[in-house]
C-alpha cells in the first residue's frame, strides 16, 4: 500500500486555489486509502448479495440465504415511512404559539414521506439496505429555492412625467424545499477517526459532465476540468460500463473547521469553488453520523454483518454443491447379458401394463430371471450420503441465523407443536436484537429530521411554511402567524424531535385496536370517578384537566387530543366555572331557613336574659338573708 504524505501544518499550503487543491487531494487520497480496505469487502460482499459468480463457480450451487436474510430484516426494520413526533419542552397550556410551532413543524416533516413528488422514503429506505448488506448506509439534505425574475415596472412623476425611480428586475421566490440524497455507500468520504465527534470534514462524491461543469462553476473553470469514459481506470469501478458519457470526479467537502464549502476535481490543479456556512447548521454538516454497523471507539470504520458469518456461507455453498453432485450420481445404472435382448427392450420399449416376450422361459426362470440377468449399481450408500448432508446444511443454516440474529418466529417457521406460550417466548429474545437496530435506525432518521427542521426555520419563507404545513386551514388558524414568527425566531431551540422506533415496523392492527379500546376504556373510567366531583366543586375543572393531560401522556395519541385538552385547559383558566344560580323555590327555603334561624336566634337571646335576671334575683335575696340587722340610730333630744 502507497503510504499516505503527512501534512505537518495549514502552513504547507497556500492560501490560493492551487493550494487548496492541493490540501483536499491529500486530504480525500488519505480518507480513500483509509476505507480501502471497507471498500473492497463491500464491494465482495455485494456480489455475494446480487449473486455475481465468477468463471469458476459455474458448477457450484448455492442457498442464496444472505440475499433473503437481508430482505427479512429489511422487511422488519423499516417496514412503512416513519412518523415524527415534535413536542414541546415544556408542555404549557398557555402556550398555544409553541404548541401550534410544533404542530407546523411535524405536519412539514411527516409530508415529506407521503409527498409522492419527495424521494424521502426511496432514499431511506437504500441507505438501510446499504447498511445491511456493506455495512454502511448515507443521505445528504440541501435547501433547494426556485426563483422567477419579476419586472417592477418604472415610477413616472405625474406632473412632471420625470423618470423618479427606473424600472427594476427583482428576484422572487415561488418555492422551497429541503430535499434529500442518497449517497452510494462508496461515494460517502470522511476523515479518519476514532470516533465521530472527531471527524474533521466530510465530503461526496458526484460525477459531472461538461456541460454541468459549465453550468455550475461556468466556462473558465469548466472546461478546464479533466474528464474520464467509464472505461478509464481512473474512474470508479461502480459507475455503468457503457455510459457514452465521459465525466469529471468530483468531491463536495464541508470542513467544520474554517466553516467552509469546497468543491475539488480529481486531477484539476485548481481549487473549483469555495463558500462561506451556505446552511448555517449548529453541526455545520449536511448529514448526520451515518448508519455504520459494528463500530468500535478505536476507529470509525464499519464492519458489514456477513463478514461475522461468511465461513457458514461458504461451507453451506461447499455442502449445497457436493449434495447437487451426489443427486446427480443417484442414477439407476445396471449391467444386463446382451443375449437376453428382452431386458433392454423392457427398459426402451415397453409401455404401462405391458408385457415383453421372452424366449425360452425355462431356461431364463432357471437362470434367475431379471435378477440372475441384471447386476444393478449400488446406489444406497449415496442416497444416505445425501441424507446425511441435507440435516448437516439445516444445522448449518440454524447458524447463520443465530449469527444475523433472525429466529424462526421472524421468519414466519415454526412448529405446529409449538405452544403459543413458546412461540411469544421465542418471539421476544429473537427480537431483541430487531428491536436495537430499529433504534438505531429511527435515532438516524431523527437526525436527518433535525437538519431539515433547522433548514425549514433558518431558510424557508413564512409564506412557504404556512403553505406546506397548511396550517391555516385547521383549528389552529389563529395560531399560525405567531407561530411561525416563533419559528423563524427561536430556531427551534424548545422542541425535542423524535422517531419512534416502533413507527418503523409493519403496523399490527389488533394491537393498534386494543391499545385504542384500552385508552378509551382508561378514559371513561376517569371521567366517570371526576364528573360528581366536579359538579360538586366546579373550580376543580382546571386541575382534574390537568390530570387528564397527564394521564393522555401516558399514551400514544395523536396531537390533536393534545390540543384540544390544551385548548380546554386554556378556556377553563380564562373563564372559570360560575356557581349554578338557585331557583326560586330555593331562594324561597333559604329565606324562610334565615328568618327561622333569626328567630330562634332571638329567642334564645331572650331566654338567656330572662335566665340571667332571675339569677340577679336569687343572688340578691340570698344576700339579703345572710347580712345581720343594724341597730337602731339613738334618740337624742
Amino acid at each position: 500500500m502507497e503510504q499516505t504524505s503527512t501534512i505537518k501544518s495549514m502552513s504547507d499550503f497556500s492560501d490560493t486555489p492551487q493550494g487548496m487543491a492541493q490540501r483536499w487531494s491529500s486530504e480525500i487520497e488519505a480518507s480513500k486509502k483509509e476505507l480501502e480496505r471497507f471498500q473492497e469487502d463491500g464491494d465482495k460482499i455485494t456480489r455475494r448479495y446480487l449473486d455475481k459468480r465468477d468463471e469458476w463457480g459455474k458448477e457450484e450451487t448455492r442457498i442464496n440465504l444472505f440475499w433473503s436474510s437481508m430482505k427479512v430484516l429489511l422487511s422488519l426494520l423499516y417496514a412503512r415511512p416513519p412518523k415524527a413526533s415534535v413536542a414541546r419542552s415544556f408542555l404549557d397550556s398557555a402556550d398555544d404559539q409553541a404548541r401550534v410551532a410544533g404542530v407546523i413543524i411535524q405536519r412539514i416533516l411527516n409530508r415529506s414521506f407521503d409527498d409522492n413528488v419527495s424521494n424521502w422514503d426511496s432514499a431511506i429506505r437504500q441507505c438501510i439496505e446499504d447498511w445491511l448488506v456493506v455495512g454502511m448506509g448515507q443521505a445528504w439534505l440541501r435547501y433547494a429555492v426556485e426563483t422567477e425574475q419579476e419586472v417592477i415596472p418604472a415610477e413616472i412623476d405625474p406632473i412632471t412625467g420625470e423618470e423618479i425611480m427606473p424600472e427594476q428586475i427583482d428576484e422572487r421566490i415561488i418555492d422551497e424545499t429541503a430535499p434529500i440524497d442518497y449517497i452510494y455507500w462508496k461515494d460517502f468520504f470522511y476523515s479518519p477517526a476514532r470516533v465521530w465527534a472527531e471527524v474533521r470534514w466530510v465530503a461526496r462524491r458526484v460525477y459531472m459532465t461538461r456541460d454541468q461543469l459549465i453550468n455550475r462553476f461556468g466556462d473558465e473553470i469548466g472546461k478546464v476540468v479533466p474528464l474520464f469514459s467509464s472505461t478509464s481506470k481512473d474512474v470508479n469501478s461502480q459507475t455503468p460500463k457503457h455510459d457514452p458519457w465521459a465525466r469529471a470526479e468530483i468531491f463536495e467537502v464541508w470542513c467544520k473547521e474554517d466553516k467552509k464549502v469546497y468543491w475539488y476535481a480529481k486531477g484539476c490543479e485548481v481549487i473549483l469553488d469555495v463558500k462561506d456556512d451556505p446552511l448555517e447548521l449548529d453541526e455545520f454538516f449536511p448529514c448526520p453520523p451515518p448508519l455504520a454497523a459494528n463500530l468500535t471507539s478505536s476507529n470509525f470504520m464499519p464492519r458489514a454483518d456477513y463478514i461475522f458469518a461468511q465461513d457458514q456461507f461458504q461451507e453451506l455453498d461447499e455442502i449445497n454443491t457436493r449434495i447437487t453432485w451426489l443427486t446427480k450420481a443417484a442414477k439407476v445404472i445396471g449391467l444386463y447379458d446382451k443375449n437376453n435382448d428382452g431386458i433392454q427392450r423392457m427398459f426402451n420399449q415397453a409401455a404401462e401394463n405391458q408385457l415383453i416376450p421372452v424366449d425360452n422361459w425355462a431356461m431364463f426362470a432357471e437362470s434367475g430371471g431379471i435378477k440372475g440377468k441384471v447386476d444393478w449399481v449400488p446406489i444406497d450408500q449415496v442416497v444416505n450420503a445425501i441424507s446425511a448432508l441435507r440435516i448437516y446444511r439445516q444445522d448449518q443454516t440454524t447458524q447463520i441465523y443465530e449469527v444475523l440474529g433472525i429466529s424462526d418466529i421472524m421468519r414466519g417457521s415454526s412448529k405446529a407443536s409449538e405452544t403459543a406460550t413458546a412461540q411469544q417466548i421465542k418471539a421476544q429474545f429473537g427480537s431483541t436484537r430487531v428491536e436495537l437496530n430499529q433504534f438505531y435506525i429511527a435515532e438516524w432518521i431523527t437526525n436527518l429530521l433535525r437538519i431539515k427542521a433547522e433548514i425549514i426555520s433558518k431558510h424557508w419563507q413564512p409564506e412557504t411554511i404556512a403553505m406546506r404545513s397548511n396550517i391555516m386551514r385547521t383549528p389552529d388558524a389563529e395560531f399560525a402567524g405567531p407561530a411561525i414568527q416563533l419559528i423563524k425566531d427561536e430556531r427551534l431551540a424548545e422542541y425535542r424531535i423524535s422517531v419512534e422506533a416502533d413507527s418503523l415496523s409493519a403496523m399490527d392492527w389488533a394491537q393498534e385496536r386494543d391499545s385504542a379500546v384500552q385508552f378509551m376504556s382508561a378514559m371513561g373510567a376517569f371521567v366517570a370517578q371526576i364528573g360528581p366531583m366536579i359538579q360538586t366543586v366546579p373550580g376543580s375543572s382546571p386541575y382534574f384537566l390537568r390530570l387528564l393531560q397527564w394521564s393522555v401522556s401516558k399514551f400514544k395519541v395523536s396531537s390533536e387530543i393534545e390540543s384540544v385538552l390544551d385548548q380546554a385547559v386554556a378556556q377553563l383558566q380564562a373563564n372559570p366555572p360560575q356557581p349554578p344560580q338557585p331557583s326560586a323555590q330555593d331562594q324561597a327555603e333559604t329565606a324562610a331557613e334565615v328568618a327561622r334561624a333569626k328567630e330562634r336566634e332571638a329567642s334564645a337571646v331572650e331566654t338567656q336574659v330572662d335566665t340571667q335576671t332571675k339569677i340577679f334575683q336569687l343572688n340578691q335575696m340570698a344576700n339579703n338573708a345572710v347580712q345581720p340587722k343594724r341597730p337602731l340610730p339613738p334618740i337624742i333630744g
